[in-house]
């Protein structure tokens, strides 16, 4: 019995740490005011959290991204496979929260809230994006975007006279 309630607990757990996480890394929100407790666990989190947890966030991101109707014909990520980094993902924030920064996360939550761990997440997940934005990969397929960009009408839309003359040109 204790057996069974234990796994709910943990599958509840990993459920909610997965909707925190997600909840702050796709919305970007910025925390204005982020006390000291949070700034600790924020220290925490990207201090605890391996290359492989950094790839089994990734990877769950892409995936339920991927699940939006507008992208879901560009993936062919089965119910399988979301399932299994779900799974992934749980573990790695459970274990993270529950035994890497347990004193941090329960100072938060003392704190600021339960709320509050999402925040803590803004760190990891800004440094984490800064990553995947340095893969050359990743780089290579933005440079194809600026292909198609007219730069010339960048230019002559948003440098101004007024612009030139701050920034010291003559016109």
């Amino acid at each position: 019995m204790a057996l069974v309630v234990n796994q709910k607990i943990n599958k509840r757990s990993g459920l909610i740490c997965s909707a925190i996480m997600a909840f702050t890394m796709l919305t970007g929100m910025q925390v204005a005011n982020a006390g000291q407790t949070v700034d600790q666990l924020s220290q925490c989190l990207v201090k605890s959290t391996t290359a492989a947890d950094k790839t089994a966030v990734l990877q769950w991101t892409f995936v339920a991204l991927s699940a939006h109707p507008e992208l879901k014909k560009f993936s062919n990520v089965n119910e399988e496979q979301r399932t299994q980094l779900d799974k992934n993902l749980a573990q790695t924030l459970q274990r993270i929260l529950t035994e890497q920064c347990s004193a941090q996360t329960q100072a938060v939550i003392k704190a600021e809230g339960l709320q509050a761990v999402g925040e803590s997440f803004q760190e990891l997940g800004s440094i984490t994006g800064e990553e995947i934005l340095k893969t050359p990969e990743v780089k290579d397929q933005l440079k194809g975007v600026v292909r198609y960009i007219d730069l010339n009408k960048l230019v002559t839309t948003f440098l101004t006279p007024e612009l030139f003359n701050k920034l010291g040109v003559i016109r």
